[in-house]
């Protein structure tokens, strides 16, 4: 399932009050995306994802994605397997002239109710003849 997400922040918004954006989504593994940031913004956009209080997008804290004319392409892992089911992306913009926008595009599939480590799979393996 592909979930994307357009977001202009206005000119002026401080790191100390960002543009916060909720994100609903559903039970699953979010496996991955992507965030365009069209030619423009040239480093006075910023951008940051949060599960509740935890930034997942750059993971190292304190930091945040400031790009311009890029596709950045990223690769998470994460269950969701408790609500609520969502992201916040907070953005501000440095920018005193221009408000600036972003594209999030966002990978989840769907979670099995099985489990899925691998004494599970051979296992299952065997049991359908693999032990020939």
């Amino acid at each position: 399932m592909d979930i994307v997400q357009y977001i202009s922040t206005p000119k002026n918004t401080p790191e100390s009050n960002p543009l916060v954006t909720t994100v609903k989504l559903t039970r699953g593994r979010l496996t991955g995306g992507s965030i365009y940031f069209p030619s423009g913004p040239a480093g006075t956009l910023h951008f940051v994802a949060r599960i509740g209080l935890h930034q997942i997008l750059p993971f190292n804290t304190g930091q945040n994605l400031r790009l311009d004319d890029c596709v950045f392409p990223f690769s998470l892992g994460l269950d969701l397997d408790e609500p609520p089911f969502e992201l916040d992306f907070l953005t501000w913009n440095d920018s005193t002239l221009y408000d600036h926008a972003l594209t999030v595009s966002i990978n989840i599939e769907p979670m099995l109710d099985e489990d899925h480590d691998i004494k599970t799979l051979i296992n299952k393996f065997w049991f359908y003849g693999g032990n020939k």
